[in-house]
């Protein structure tokens, strides 16, 4: 009788403990279904849309610039390139374009890895006032295209160079700091 007492005793006590300690969460496990789509870039919830011929979504999906015979959208007899010693303007390249669910601005930063040839601009070119960049911060607000244009300077560049880098793009949600 005396063990039965005491096992009571001790479960009694077990029982106290574990409801007088704190109640911190610890685990949780359950199967869900998730479904993600995998579209080009033009089909994205955070679109890069081609809108100038020099851009187009390739076989992968993805965005590319290409000023060259190689582009899909190139013709015979038009230009191949751009010439050597120059400054070229292309206004509304691509765009970025915000079509998240949420209805949220995104904070999108546009970097590009080349050389300092090439920078882009945000809107219209305005002459001796816009001034392109590597790196270019936007807000992207819901619903909104921002249309990105590009800068070419081949001063200093010969024939038969070309310009080769990567465009990244990283996006966060909420507006861009000032």
């Amino acid at each position: 009788m005396k063990k039965i007492i005491g096992l009571f005793v001790l479960i009694a006590g077990l029982l106290i403990a574990v409801t007088a300690s704190s109640a911190n969460f610890a685990y949780f496990e359950a199967d869900r279904n998730v479904h993600i789509q995998i579209v080009p870039d033009d089909n994205e919830l955070i679109d890069l849309r081609p809108i100038q011929p020099y851009a187009y979504i390739n076989d992968n999906g993805m965005l590319v610039i290409d000023l060259s015979h190689n582009n899909p959208n190139w013709q015979e007899g038009f230009g191949e390139g751009v010439s050597p010693n120059s400054t070229y303007v292309f206004e509304e390249v691509f765009g970025v374009s915000n079509d998240l669910w949420e209805g949220i601005p995104i904070c999108m930063e546009i970097t590009y890895s080349g050389g300092d040839e090439v920078t882009f601009f945000e809107g219209d070119y305005v002459p001796g006032q816009t001034v392109g960049t590597s790196s270019l911060t936007l807000t992207v607000m819901p619903g909104e295209v921002v249309k990105i244009g590009m800068i070419i300077n081949t001063t200093g560049i010969s024939a038969p160079d070309s310009l080769d880098g990567q465009i990244q793009f990283y996006a966060e949600a909420g507006e861009c700091e000032s």
